[in-house]
């Protein structure tokens, strides 16, 4: 049993796809492996309960990286789980990173299993305690932190068409440097058996730890584009809209999602937009630089705002550093926050007494990018950062305060070095089919390959807040998130051009194509449950998430002049909104693969949340098979499950279902009996589950 480790640090690791030297590799499991989840296999390592062996065990090495042998000591030990074990420790202040290593050969196209058992003491510092494969640096268990009894710790992966030596490390440290002391026995590397390959099994322990999550990992983001704005959730002199003009369908679509934050003004349009125009009586329109349109003004801070409050979701205010200064956010700040002073009377001209109240604040958007007006470099952009974000905090001290970050080290790591004191979150943002410029559409399984290249971003992102010393203080926003990228050829630009020209109309035009109906299938609504699981296993360093947008483009919620349609990602949204208890729980998962080609994702994924009694468990499945169902064991320490259990079901007559203007409620959620026996429930074809067990 598991104690008092730092639960922090643990790495789920359903990977990209990768290939190097020879594999192609997906690893399906997540912490804990249940012992009973799979059948003995042969063990192709030798020595591994280090038996044999006295100062070093025969079969292994020991290794280490970045100059720090003289901070370990490596040594075998009687007192193992079962006989002898290795040990490696660190009391140098700055730590090691080191390994016992075996080598062994594996076949091609075959699926491993590699699995060990690893105890702790005061561990503390980069990743920790793992095992993991030093030429696949993708494939690596759960690391365990603090002071930990013997835990089991297991990831599977698949090989690729040619025969490949691995290095099998336990690892200490990894990614930087650990200190305190840790201890590995019975390491396995064996085929999983065909008769497994198909199964899926969830393993939950009513002792184990859980994690509230964040409500803001259901946020949305609105941008000036297209009809996303005008014709979207603001409709002035429609018959659905309200006297502010705020389309009342929307809103009460939006509180059906219980719509936690939502961004705004953008997005690439952040970047050439200037607040001031979009306030007080007297507004004009204005080119929009960036996608090429005149905006009213209509819209601006005073009617956003409004908005959010209707829904009832906080406004986030994404402000301009393209062609925008630190001084023109703080100002910003001033106008929305402040009591007294020159901006808070520019807003009580505008008819707004009281503050508005604006606790979220990004500094920019994707400058990252050489796509973006204020396109940035990494020694430039945390500074200026910094300077935005001191200027925002003498305006008002309790912002919350983010900035456009990514993935990469090398854009990050400098940003939280220069800024790093004042913020509280770092942007990410995702799209994983790219559709800017042809508006391709994928066929389901195509779509399905992508549902686990989220999880791996989260993982980048918290190694990168982990060396930095920022992890637990600084949380990830993934603030834009969908599968699909919007569909805007020629666009985004950087100046305004001539609105009359026909090409410029014709790209404008192509927009449309984002509402083609047949698009948003149950690969989409897969995806974005696979995505929430990722953020929910994550919970203590995902702290908000906003689906980008929330209607029309690529939204969940399709707006048209007579009504609303409802994607199939809504009723995932509104499911795990609404189903949900308000815990996570500490579980495993494991499960056999889905192939496409030579790419592979786990045919079940799982998250399982509980109320703060542990008495009511709601497991979130989906089974990703186009065609096939899948039989999930849910393992609950202490209880057998069998009988009736309430649930609620998504899934279609076709992977490829999607609900349209004529056929609104083509896929809808369906609340159903399902039937356990033994422990196992039979999910259907690509669909989503959440069960009720009590």
């Amino acid at each position: 049993m598991c104690c008092e480790w730092n639960d922090r640090k643990y790495r789920f690791n359903a990977t990209d796809i990768m290939r190097a030297s020879g594999v192609v590799l997906v690893l399906t499991l997540l912490l804990c492996l249940s012992s009973t989840a799979y059948a003995a296999a042969e063990n192709l390592l030798a020595n591994p309960s280090f038996e044999t062996g006295d100062r070093a065990p025969e079969q292994w090495e020991f290794r280490s990286w970045n100059q720090t042998s003289r901070n370990a000591g490596w040594s075998v030990e009687s007192s193992g789980r079962t006989g002898q074990c290795v040990t490696i420790r660190s009391t140098n202040p700055n730590g090691a990173d080191a390994a016992w290593t075996a080598r062994v050969t594996v076949q091609p196209n075959t699926s491993y299993r590699l699995s060990g058992w690893i105890k702790t003491q005061n561990v503390q510092g980069a990743t920790g305690a793992l095992l993991n494969i030093q030429n696949l640096q993708q494939v690596k268990t759960r690391a365990i932190n603090g002071t930990c009894d013997w835990t089991e710790v297991s990831t599977v992966f698949r090989t690729g068409e040619s025969p490949v030596k691995l290095e099998i490390n336990c690892l200490f440290g990894g990614w930087g440097q650990s200190t305190g002391q840790a201890w590995y026995d019975d390491i396995s590397l064996s085929p999983l058996p065909l008769s497994e390959v198909s199964k899926a099994v969830v393993t939950m322990d009513s002792d184990a730890k859980t994690t509230p999550y964040s409500p803001m990992i259901f946020g949305g983001f609105i941008e000036h584009f297209h009809d996303q704005i005008y014709g979207g959730i603001f409709d002035p002199g429609s018959e659905l809209s309200d006297q502010q003009g705020f389309r009342k369908d929307v809103i009460a679509a939006m509180k059906e999602l219980k719509l936690s934050v939502v961004r705004w003004p953008g997005g690439c349009f952040a970047s050439g937009y200037h607040w001031k125009d979009g306030v007080g009586p007297s507004r004009k329109p204005t080119p929009d630089p960036v996608w090429g349109t005149i905006d009213s003004n209509q819209f601006g801070t005073d009617e956003f705002v409004a908005w959010c409050r209707l829904v009832g979701s906080e406004p986030y205010f994404c402000t301009n550093a393209g062609n925008g200064t630190p001084e023109e956010m703080a100002e910003w700040v001033r106008y929305c926050n402040a009591a007294a002073g020159p901006m808070a009377q520019f807003r009580k001209t505008g008819g707004h007494d009281a503050p508005l109240d604006v606790r979220y604040w990004s500094v920019g958007n994707e400058n990252w990018g050489g796509h973006e007006i204020g396109a940035s470099t990494p020694d430039k952009w945390g500074p200026l950062v910094r300077r935005s974000a001191e200027l925002m905090v003498q305006a008002d001290k309790d912002l919350i305060l983010l900035a456009a970050a990514t993935a990469d080290r090398n854009w990050t790591a400098p940003l939280l070095k220069a800024a790093g004191e004042y913020l509280d979150y770092v942007c990410i943002h995702g799209y994983w089919l790219a559709t800017w410029e042809t508006n391709a559409t994928p066929d389901y399984l195509t779509c399905i390959m992508e549902s686990q290249k989220p999880e791996q971003t989260i993982t980048d992102v918290i190694d990168i807040l982990e060396e930095t010393g920022h992890r637990g203080r600084i949380k990830i926003a993934f603030d834009e998130w969908n599968l699909r990228g919007w569909h805007h050829p020629g666009f985004p630009r950087k100046v305004f051009g001539n609105p009359d020209d026909p090409e410029v109309k014709r790209l404008i035009a192509a927009r449309d194509k984002n509402a083609i109906a047949s698009q948003y299938t149950m690969a989409d609504a897969l995806f974005s449950a696979s995505f929430l699981n990722a953020c929910l296993r994550h919970a203590d360093d995902v702290g908000m998430a906003n689906i980008a947008p929330i209607v029309n483009t690529r939204g969940p919620l399709y707006v048209h002049p007579k009504g609303i349609v409802r994607r199939t990602t809504f009723h995932v949204l509104s499911m795990y909104a609404n189903l949900l208890d308000k815990q996570v729980m500490d579980s495993a998962v494991t499960s056999g693969m889905l192939t496409h080609g030579e790419r592979y994702v786990p045919l079940v994924d799982a998250i399982v949340t509980c109320d703060e009694a542990k008495q009511t468990f709601s497991v979130a499945m989906v089974n990703r098979h186009p065609s096939k169902p899948a039989d999930c064991t849910i393992e609950l320490k202490g209880r057998s499950l069998d009988g009736q259990f309430d649930a609620v079901v998504l899934s279609g007559s076709s992977p490829d279902d999607y609900n349209d203007i004529q056929h609104p409620d083509r896929v809808v959620p369906e609340s159903k009996k399902m039937m356990f026996r033994q422990n196992t429930v039979s999910l259907p074809p690509h669909s989503l589950t959440i069960v009720k067990i009590r």
